[in-house]
C-alpha cells in the first residue's frame, strides 16, 4: 500500500502468459481502466514496473497496477478487481492467462 496526495493506493502485481514477448500494450492498459472504473473499483490508476520475461519457456508480461479509490477504498479489493477484469483477454489476440496478486 502507498500513499499519494489524498488518495491511497493499493499495488496489484499482474502476470499474463502471451504468445510473444510483450514489455507494454496501451490498449490492454486503457481496457483494464475503463472495466475498473465501470464498476466503481477504483478513481485512481497508475500502471508501472512493466516487464517481460521467460518462465519455463513460457513467455510472461508483467506490471504493477497502483489502484485507488478516494471515495470508497474499501471497493479496492483483490476480489472486486478480478472480478471487472474477468474475460478481459478474450478481446486480445496471443494473450492467454491472467494471474492478479496484492502486493
Amino acid at each position: 500500500m502507498c500513499v499519494s496526495c489524498d488518495a491511497t493506493f493499493k499495488i496489484f502485481s499482474v502476470e499474463i502468459v502471451t504468445k510473444e514477448l510483450v514489455n507494454t500494450n496501451m490498449e490492454l492498459y486503457k481496457e483494464i481502466a475503463h472495466r475498473l472504473f465501470q464498476n466503481k473499483v477504483i478513481s485512481n490508476i497508475n500502471v508501472g514496473n512493466n516487464k517481460g520475461y521467460v518462465v519455463n519457456d513460457r513467455q510472461v508480461f508483467g506490471f504493477d497496477l497502483h489502484l485507488g479509490n478516494k471515495n470508497n477504498p474499501l471497493t479496492v479489493t483483490l476480489a472486486n478487481v478480478e472480478n471487472a477484469l474477468n474475460g478481459l483477454l478474450d478481446q486480445f489476440e496471443g494473450y492467454y492467462e491472467m494471474k492478479i496478486t496484492l502486493n
